[in-house]
């Protein structure tokens, strides 16, 4: 986490992002998640800020970083290609599919992931 911080100034989503990108790199993508979502959860309760964690956005998020990850690919390359996932104001556009704001925003949301629903319905 520190080696994100140091890079991106604070603990930001573009280090979220960057933080679960090297998980990736060290472990399974199993593994990544479960690290990844108890460091942020972690770290939100260390500076008091625990009701700010949200299990279904970082996990979503940590997917579509996973789904658009490509074999071989590094960090820079992979920020350069897919600026709209850094993108805070882009999470309706990308999330808005399957998620509404009621449901991101509620208690179930925010403590266990919830899964997508189908597009339309």
């Amino acid at each position: 986490m520190s080696a994100c911080v140091g890079e991106h100034g604070r603990f930001s989503h573009i280090a979220h992002l960057h933080l679960a990108w090297l998980l990736l790199e060290e472990t399974s993508v199993l593994g990544a998640l479960a690290q990844f979502g108890t460091g942020v959860r972690a770290l939100a309760d260390s500076a008091g800020q625990a009701d700010r964690y949200n299990a279904t956005l970082t996990t979503a998020y940590f997917l579509l970083l996973l789904e658009r990850r490509e074999p071989g690919q590094v960090w820079p390359d992979f920020a350069a290609h897919n600026a709209d996932l850094f993108d805070w104001a882009q999470r309706d556009h990308l999330l808005g599919a399957f998620y509404d704001d009621a449901l991101l925003q509620s208690p179930a949301a925010r403590q266990a992931f919830v899964m997508p629903r189908l597009p339309g319905s």
